[in-house]
């Protein structure tokens, strides 16, 4: 049966992406300093406790390629799908490609751009498990990965733009930044990148208009598929996901608390939803 692996950014963490079924995680580190930390490794609560005592943002930095090497090497006698990060936000789908050259196909590696991050990517990654799961050969998963993308959506509403300007993954809502400080903007990935979607003035005002979209494009659809995910926000990103259930009459959707890679770039206090069309 092929095997699915993916990395950090999907913010599903170790233990979640064993009981779903993935079969390995490349991890994003997370630098302060001169001390570098693996994203998996690391508590989300360990995180945000040294960010408060941190002059300074960390950086991140994806898996190297020799990360890629011995992951794939530990599943040599399996064909491997490798689902990751959008390329625009990240080079850890280029760390991948390189490790897969390198093995010359042993194990064989297919490698997948989800175009996207955090709890979209997450979606991807259970709809590829459960793709290899009934059978499907490596490039028949990526076909099937590859035919959601563009139905794949992944909205956020950030507490600062000021994270995702440091980190450089700004992107298109560079825009905002500037002469725009009392606006809360609703942003979204779109062609892989962060774009704005809305401007709206107050939080309160962004994650109702953030539900409204959602509710929009998913209530006549059968069951729709929708995760979230929170920044050191669990009672608001909570609050979101039963809102979404009681509108949606859907079981409750899964609340995924993200890891210390997207947690340096979006903030604390973000919440975003991840859904397929």
């Amino acid at each position: 049966m092929v095997k699915v692996v993916t990395d950090s950014n999907a913010d599903l963490g170790r233990a979640l992406c064993a009981q779903i079924g993935v079969a390995d995680v490349a991890a994003t580190h997370v630098i302060f300093g001169d001390e570098s930390f693996s994203s998996l490794e690391m508590s989300p609560a360990d995180f945000h406790a040294r960010l408060r005592a941190s002059a300074v943002l960390p950086k991140t930095s994806q898996p190297s390629v020799g990360d890629f090497v011995s992951l794939f090497e530990r599943l040599q006698n399996d064909e491997v799908v490798s689902i990751h990060i959008s390329r625009d936000l990240s080079g850890t789908i280029a760390s991948a490609e390189s490790a897969a050259i390198i093995l010359a196909g042993h194990p064989p590696v297919t490698v997948v751009d989800t175009r996207t991050v955090s709890a979209a990517m997450a979606l991807l990654v259970m709809e590829a498990v459960t793709a290899a799961s009934a059978g499907k050969s490596a490039l028949e998963v990526k076909a099937h990965i590859e035919s959601l993308v563009p139905r794949t959506r992944m909205h956020f509403v950030l507490e600062t733009l000021e994270n995702l300007r440091r980190g450089g993954r700004i992107g298109g809502a560079q825009a905002l930044i500037g002469g725009v400080l009392q606006v809360k903007p609703i942003l979204t990935i779109k062609d892989g990148r962060v774009e704005p979607l809305e401007r709206v003035r107050t939080s309160s005002k962004a994650l109702a208009r953030l539900k409204e979209i959602v509710v929009n494009d998913l209530q006549n659809k059968p069951n729709p598929r929708l995760c979230l995910m929170h920044v050191a926000a669990p009672e608001l990103g909570q609050q979101v996901a039963d809102d979404l259930h009681r509108a949606l009459n859907i079981p409750l959707p899964m609340l995924l608390e993200a890891g210390p890679a997207i947690a340096t770039h979006a903030g604390p206090g973000a919440v975003g939803v991840g859904y397929i069309m």
